[in-house]
């Protein structure tokens, strides 16, 4: 059986992520750091529904820590042949956020590590279990190309991500292993209350600047994470699909 692999499925967009490439035939590895209650649910549900699941614990900021995870995935639950890296990289607190010049430098280093340094871990640790059809998927925001109060450290590190996607997907192509990014809109998730002093507030003005009238939802991500994973998808890589409700057109 196949294996993805997933950082951050403990809850939000990972979560969904997680049991839409379970139902998509995935046996699925599921990365958490805080809440292992959350992952164990998780899990029981995808087993619950007939699927293959275990979970993971690790710090994504820990290129050591991530290349365990798939190795112990691949292990114990099937050939790696899908990467998703998710986590928001909070570690144990949320970061100290604000305005770009006030916010922390360890700050940045801490995002960066988290979202550059993960994504390059998990998939050095994984190619050769993907070479011949493998996929590579990560999420970021829109708000890498808008100004989001206090979101200067997060923003960078995935606009980061976003430029190593595109050169992996030149380099791994000859490998047969596509990579792609899911850019996303403003979602109903834990991660947006974590940095959101007044998240609800966000989602209703969110709501009302797009055009189709709502905030998304986490499954509205995992649904365009699993087309990627899927074999549709085998002919788009290095590219930056957004989700967002058509809310970046405005």
């Amino acid at each position: 059986m196949r294996t993805a692999v997933i950082t951050g499925a403990g809850r939000g967009i990972g979560r969904a992520a997680a049991r839409t490439l379970a139902r998509d035939g995935y046996a699925v590895a599921v990365g958490y750091h805080r809440n292992a209650e959350s992952a164990a649910e998780v899990v029981e549900g995808i087993r619950g529904d007939g699927g293959r699941a275990e979970a993971f614990a690790l710090d994504v900021a820990d290129r050591d820590q991530c290349a365990e995870f798939v190795r112990a995935a691949g292990e114990r639950l099937g050939p790696v042949r899908a990467v998703i890296s998710n986590a928001t990289g909070f570690g144990s607190t949320s970061p100290s956020l604000g305005e770009a010049l006030d916010t922390p430098w360890h700050t940045y280093e801490e995002m960066f590590a988290a979202r550059v340094g993960s994504l390059l871990a998990l998939v050095a640790a994984a190619r050769p279990q993907l070479t011949g059809g493998g996929r590579v998927v990560t999420t970021v925001s829109t708000g890498t190309s808008r100004h989001v109060p206090g979101y200067a450290a997060i923003a960078a590190a995935m606009a980061a991500t976003e430029c190593v996607v595109r050169y992996l997907a030149v380099e791994l192509g000859r490998d047969g292993i596509t990579v792609n990014l899911v850019s996303g809109g403003v979602v109903a998730t834990d991660a947006l209350r974590d940095i959101s002093p007044d998240p609800e507030r966000l989602l209703s003005a969110a709501a009302r600047a797009t055009p189709l009238g709502r905030a998304g939802t986490p499954e509205d991500l995992a649904g365009v994470v699993s087309f990627l994973c899927g074999d549709k998808a085998a002919w788009i890589t290095g590219r930056a699909l957004i989700a967002d409700g058509g809310n970046s057109l405005r």
